[in-house]
């Protein structure tokens, strides 16, 4: 069986199409919904239970995606899990394809192609049409939320961090290679996901974001759990950066005005790799990483893992 966990808050007439769109698509194949809600104050629980979906009500005030999908797992019946948002739609075909796939090649699990739109006041203003580039099967680089799992996989990797705000997917991601589960990526529609276009952030908005937070955090999850350094090996591209701006950061403090050449050199060059490889974007995340990094670290905190049956 399939249990199919979808969290959400405040999603209204979105958790209708993600419920819709489970249904659909997974037609006569034997499965349950699970919805963990995060405290919405609209009536996203009441619409969860008109598709008969098993309800849960989260405790804790400052709820994570991460806690979310912890609870759902916990409460699923099923051998596979699928975890979506509610504002993702199924699409048909994926999770028979996924169930195939894992059978003759011996996957733990699998992500397909995700389909982003980008709303802003109920229109459609962006679309991508594969956000993680996939063209052909191969084993996951990395994935987001929408992911389809054997539960035995997800629980020998320690399952979902609970405490990150934004990451809990590359935490988790770290954690099941270490654990030598295979994730692959099928090039096959597996979500359209609806995202709002978030408008007016300033610049210590976007360096001190909770997602951008989240990096720091979901190491400190993985500390929290002793695989620090799983997560590192799997962001090492990052961290490989991270120390590299401290060691300019270091040659300043020690050779002044010669250190501080040496380190605009060095980012310079550093800026310039990149945009030869047209990866600027990459290269300004790396340095709000410098930032976010160890303030995620030190504004972590441990979620309440109570909830009740809604």
């Amino acid at each position: 069986m399939i249990s199919v966990v979808v969290i959400g808050r405040n999603e209204g007439a979105r958790l209708d199409l993600c419920m819709e769109s489970v249904r659909s698509a997974l037609g006569v194949l034997a499965h349950e919904i699970i919805y963990v809600d995060s405290r919405s104050t609209d009536d996203s629980l009441p619409r969860a239970k008109a598709y008969g979906a098993r309800c849960f009500l989260l405790s804790e005030e400052r709820t994570t995606a991460g806690l979310g999908r912890f609870v759902g797992a916990r409460e699923a019946r099923g051998e596979y899990l699928l975890f979506l948002d509610g504002d993702m739609q199924l699409q048909k075909g994926f999770c028979e394809k996924a169930m195939m796939a894992m059978a003759s090649r011996g996957y733990d699990g699998c992500t397909g192609i995700r389909e982003d739109r980008y709303i802003r006041d109920g229109q459609v203003v962006g679309h991508h049409a594969n956000y993680f580039g996939c063209t052909q099967e191969r084993i996951a680089p990395e994935f987001g939320g929408a992911l389809f799992i054997k539960k035995e996989a997800l629980e020998r990797a320690g399952g979902w961090s609970p405490d990150a705000v934004a990451c809990e997917e590359a935490e988790l991601h770290a954690r099941l290679k270490a654990a030598d589960c295979v994730i692959a990526e099928l090039p096959v529609p597996m979500i359209v996901h609806t995202d709002a276009v978030r408008d007016g952030r300033g610049v210590l908005g976007v360096i001190f974001s909770h997602r951008r937070l989240g990096e720091g955090q979901a190491l400190r999850c993985a500390m929290a759990q002793h695989q620090a350094g799983a997560y590192m090996h799997h962001e090492n591209e990052k961290f490989f950066f991270y120390m590299l701006d401290w060691m300019c950061v270091i040659l300043i403090l020690l050779l002044g005005v010669w250190g501080l050449l040496g380190a605009l050199f060095f980012q310079s060059a550093q800026l310039g790799s990149f945009l030869s490889r047209k990866r600027i974007r990459a290269f300004v995340s790396q340095k709000l990483f410098f930032f976010a990094f160890p303030a995620g670290l030190f504004t972590y905190r441990v979620r309440s893992r109570d909830y009740t049956a809604a």
